[in-house]
């Protein structure tokens, strides 16, 4: 890669496991202040991100190479659910844009260099852009583009697009293209029940030149042959994006949850403090409500971070098998309906008061639940899948298709 990256030249690295969680523990008291402004404001303040930026926290899976700490899917993770305990919609937006810049290491080095030029750049997804994509001289023509759901593209520099090429001969050829946020427009359309801060909104490209260096085929990234692949020795680049992608956003519902459950145990303790041996006695429903829904969320937080923890020490990707495979997008949608149900529990015994604007279960509720919506954690299909496997019989055509897209 050329010399004139700025990599690591004003960027701390998070260097372990504990000093990642160390750092933003120490930033959570005020995400946590925040946290209804996110809600109302529709976005994430600047603040909060500057802070997550100093302390060097984005780049957590960023190749070392590149000025990141490379330490891991386990430890995004981590995070992420640690954010996403005291405000859902900065957790979100923290995963995506950590976990998502996975995808440009896949990219020519050329790619990766024009985005961390800036070592301090954002990178957001849309994996399904409408539009039409041209080969022409030099590169790619994108007309007419349209895509719902980008998280963090108030703070992305670039983002990172799902489309295809259309040939001459009709054929279409599905690519992944890296666009600077220059080349962008914004549609204010991000007006839902929860989530609210995560300014998920649609974006648009009118008419955009990409190079060819800022695009990599799909059938490159699902065989493990892509020019970053070829650039980078560890496993986790020459496995499926489809494979990996999720563990940036799987953190998130888990931490609300796990936040919910925290919030109304505190606040059940400051009311019953002083309270009577009888008192206190009749709520033994409650305690086990409360410690039922804790072990769920525990375990849902459990069994992701050692499905991660498989990927980030896999030497080969023939280090996971193909029921493996299968079991991941099963523990992801368990972990995210878990955490959703958990989360409703605890909602149910806050009584009348929860249900007000303002209340702080009642936003964490709206978000879990909007979080769990997510394709990725989708009930039916990922049980089914693993069912498929677990028998010895091959993905069906529908799990095939999807793993492409």
């Amino acid at each position: 890669m050329a010399t004139n990256l700025k990599i690591g030249a004003d960027r701390p690295r998070i260097e372990s496991s504990a000093d990642a969680l160390a750092h933003i523990r120490a930033l959570l008291p005020g995400i946590a202040e925040r946290a209804r402004g996110v809600d109302a404001d529709r976005r994430v303040p600047e603040e909060t991100i500057a802070e997550i930026k100093a302390t060097g926290l984005f780049n957590i899976v960023t190749p070392r190479e590149l000025g990141g700490s490379e330490l891991g899917f386990a430890d995004l993770v981590r995070v992420t659910a640690e954010i996403a305990a005291v405000c859902g919609s900065t957790g979100w937006v923290y995963g995506v844009l950590a976990g998502h810049s996975w995808l440009l290491n896949l990219f020519p080095a050329q790619a990766q260099e024009d985005v961390f030029a800036d070592p301090d750049a954002l990178i957001a997804t849309v994996f399904r852009l409408g539009g039409t994509v041209e080969a022409v001289e030099g590169g790619y023509r994108l007309t007419g583009g349209d895509g719902r759901f980008c998280s963090g593209i108030d703070f992305a520099d670039w983002v990172i697009i799902g489309n295809g090429v259309t040939r001459a001969d009709g054929s279409f050829e599905p690519r992944f293209f890296v666009v600077p946020r220059s080349d962008i427009e914004v549609v204010d359309d991000w007006f839902t029940i929860g989530m609210r801060g995560t300014g998920s909104r649609t974006i648009r490209i009118a008419d955009a030149f990409i190079p060819a260096h800022r695009s990599v085929a799909l059938a490159d990234m699902l065989s493990g042959n892509s020019p970053g692949a070829q650039r980078h020795e560890r496993a986790v680049y020459h496995m499926p994006f489809a494979d990996i992608a999720p563990f940036s956003i799987i953190g998130a519902p888990i931490g609300m949850a796990k936040g919910a459950i925290a919030a109304f145990a505190r606040q059940l303790g400051e009311r019953l403090d002083g309270a009577g041996d009888v008192e206190i006695g009749e709520q033994a429903a409650t305690y086990a409500r409360i410690a039922e829904a804790a072990a769920d969320v525990d375990a849902a937080l459990a069994l992701v971070v050692s499905d991660a923890e498989a990927i980030d020490r896999a030497r080969t990707p023939a280090d996971i098998t193909p029921l493996e495979r299968a079991r991941i997008p099963r523990d992801w949608a368990w972990a995210a309906q878990t955490s959703r149900y958990a989360a409703s529990r605890i909602f149910e015994a806050s009584g009348g008061t929860g249900i007000y604007d303002g209340h702080a279960l009642q936003r964490v509720w709206r978000d879990v639940n909007s979080a769990a919506q997510h394709f990725a954690f989708t009930w039916d299909t990922a049980m089914a899948s693993f069912g498929r496997a677990a028998c010895g019989l091959k993905p069906s055509e529908f799990t095939l298709r999807n793993r492409r897209k």
